[in-house]
């Protein structure tokens, strides 16, 4: 039942996730044919400042929904209509104190930047409003929505009228748009909201809650966008650009790690108090590390060839970054993974601890060594950043529960991510030489995998013979 649960959540996520992810990844060819590497750095920079600023503004209470919905589910919209009131109030003063200082600092784009900054708050509380109502379906609808909306936006804006950096604002906001007003449409947030139904003891629990996770959300910031701030500062703007685009391969990894965490965090919250949940828990992070880290050393030649006919111009550059960003997402989808045990236990406050503590490395690091040793050094105190961060839940997380960890499959799959990544830097332009790798790769992961991979046929294979069965 769980199991079946948990895929069943994974598939509506991944529906979900895949069009952005994917979105991201299809628009690299446009985005360095069209985009100069000094805007795309400033529209990236701005977004990092956003991921900062939103959560912490807002104090990720989407989060707090989530929770407390799904611990409650008979008390719904007294918890929306709660946190509805309070979130519309501090959007209107964010508001009116931006304006003022967009005026006064003289902000490039800057009524765009509040309206996209307002429009990614809202997707971020309108999705977990709908997973919170269960209404998963139409969370992966949404933004499938987005992803067309944007895609077709970015495509005219930026051949047809080329607008360059205006049309990337532009069409990331009314995308978002469009899906907060197709969740809205269905949940109906709006309608259900009554004054009689704000609940001051409830705000603050919800905000005792969420608070933390809104600090974590800083703590995620310095270890995961502070990149963009350094580079910027410390390089350059249009070394912020070939770094953004290298970033966008990321998401090829975050989208698989992602749909998994999403979903596993709900059914963490829902199993918290079965007998057996350390060992479904144990079984989870050890099918997320071979997934992971097995994805990574068949990604990386994959991405030399991509880069070969895709990305053009100065972008190219950021091929060599590419295997030290997997390695990353790696790692933090392992960290979030424990994080999910500490959530369920209500102790968010660990998370942000350890967190700020692999962010502090990362940003501290990165910005001492960005002068000297330009944007590679960024990018590898960012991998050490998650590493520690991992590495520091372990012990904690292990005093909480019967944490088992396969080091032996971990330490093996990242030495071997190591060594492809060394021999596909020998020869990155040539297309035979990578293709050498990638068969290389892909055979050693099936022969490292071989005993999950005859699991998994065995169980379709028994699956199939039962409906025979039945249907005779």
């Amino acid at each position: 039942m769980r199991a079946k649960r948990l895929i069943k959540n994974m598939g509506f996520y991944f529906l979900g996730t895949f069009s952005t992810k994917i979105l991201q990844f299809l628009f690299i060819p446009l985005y360095t044919t069209y985009i100069i590497t000094s805007d795309f750095g400033y529209y990236n920079l701005t977004i990092s400042i956003i991921s900062l600023v939103i959560p912490l503004l807002y104090q990720s209470i989407w989060e707090g929904i989530l929770r407390f919905t799904i611990e409650d589910e008979n008390n719904n919209y007294k918890i929306l209509s709660t946190t509805n009131i309070y979130c519309a109030g501090t959007t209107v003063i964010y508001s009116v104190i931006f304006v003022v200082l967009s005026v006064v600092i003289d902000i490039q784009y800057g009524i765009l930047i509040l309206v996209m900054g307002l429009s990614h708050m809202g997707v971020s509380y309108w999705q977990f409003a709908a997973r919170a109502l269960k209404r998963n379906k139409i969370f992966a609808f949404s933004t499938v929505v987005n992803s067309v909306v944007t895609i077709t936006l970015n495509l005219f804006l930026i051949i047809v009228l080329k607008w360059g950096l205006l049309a990337l604002f532009i069409a990331n906001t009314v995308g978002n748009l469009s899906m907060v007003v197709i969740i809205e449409s269905k949940i109906k947030l709006f309608s259900k909201t009554r004054k009689e139904g704000f609940d001051s003891q409830l705000l603050r629990s919800i905000l005792k809650y969420s608070l933390p996770l809104s600090i974590n959300a800083l703590s995620w910031w310095l270890i995961t966008s502070s990149n963009n701030l350094v580079i910027s500062n410390r390089i350059s703007i249009d070394a912020n650009g070939i770094y953004a685009m290298a970033s966008r391969f990321g998401s090829i990894m975050t989208l698989i790690t992602s749909v998994i965490n999403m979903a596993w965090l709900e059914e963490a919250f829902r199993t918290y108090g079965d007998s057996d949940k350390d060992q479904y828990f144990n079984g989870v992070l050890n099918i997320l590390t071979r997934i992971v880290f097995s994805g990574v050393a068949v990604l990386i030649p994959v991405t030399y060839i991509f880069y070969q006919f895709f990305v053009f111009g100065d972008y190219y550059d950021g091929v060599y970054l590419t295997p030290i960003i997997y390695l990353s997402a790696g790692y933090s989808t392992l960290a979030s993974h424990l994080g999910s045990g500490f959530l369920a236990r209500k102790e968010s406050d660990i998370i942000f601890k350890t967190t700020f503590i692999g962010g502090i490395v990362s940003a501290v690091g990165g910005f001492v060594l960005a002068k000297s040793f330009g944007v590679m050094a960024v990018v590898i105190t960012s991998l050490v950043g998650y590493m520690i961060m991992y590495l520091i839940r372990i012990p904690l997380l292990k005093k909480r529960m019967d944490l088992k960890i396969d080091f032996i499959t971990l330490i093996g799959l990242t030495g071997f991510n190591i060594l492809v990544m060394v021999a596909s830097s020998i020869q990155p332009r040539v297309f035979i030489y990578q293709l050498i790798i990638f068969v290389l790769a892909l055979f050693i992961v099936l022969i490292i995998n071989r005993k999950e991979i005859l699991m998994v046929i065995s169980k379709i294979i028994n699956r199939d013979s039962q409906k025979k069965i039945a249907n005779k």
